[in-house]
């Protein structure tokens, strides 16, 4: 059976290393596509926004919804974390991928039926020079920070994740089934 696959990422981050088939510069989007093309396998389901989908003009709430949907009947969260995905001098609270991982790990119910929190992969993708150098954990969203430091959150490379995407998919799946419940930060 498929997974439903949600993809959180910083929509325009320049630093990141130009992959094939891409436009000039790569964003992280990009990388999306590149997943929804060559990672993901024909019975899976991407419930997330297709790369030519501009909804900045929408407003806070609207966003928020439209992803809420998304998010609800995923089972699979996958992170990108790229040079640029914080904004410097922004709350954790103000920026969608906090709200997008929080979102991930909440259970949810709606017309009775409840949702259960995702797996979440964070796939860190090279920068500008092919390098993963910037990557810190405690430079990350505290959100995030926390549930690597508990072994909620699975983190890998984007090179090993292109060689080994279902194990990695699945690893993440075994972090979320081993991680007490009372160990996940959920909230922002």
């Amino acid at each position: 059976m498929g997974r439903k696959v949600f993809v959180s990422y910083k929509y325009k981050d320049y630093d990141v290393k130009m992959i094939p088939e891409a436009t000039q510069p790569t964003w992280p989007c990009d990388y999306v596509d590149y997943i929804q093309k060559y990672v993901l396998s024909s019975d899976d389901i991407y419930k997330g926004e297709k790369s030519d989908e501009d909804i900045s003009s929408w407003s806070e709430e609207a966003i928020w919804n439209h992803l809420k949907d998304k998010i609800y009947d995923s089972t699979i969260t996958i992170v990108l974390i790229s040079p640029n995905m914080k904004e410097t001098g922004k709350w954790q609270r103000s920026q969608w991928i906090p709200w997008e991982i929080s979102y991930s790990l909440r259970e949810t119910t709606r017309n009775d039926r409840t949702s259960h929190n995702n797996a979440i992969l964070a796939v860190i993708l090279p920068d500008q020079y092919g390098s993963y150098t910037y990557y810190d954990k405690n430079n990350l969203f505290p959100i995030l920070k926390s549930n690597i430091e508990n072994n909620y959150i699975y983190v890998v490379t984007w090179e090993d994740f292109l060689k080994y995407p279902n194990y990695d998919i699945k690893t993440a799946y075994e972090y979320r089934d081993n991680t007490p419940t009372y160990k996940i930060f959920k909230s922002l």
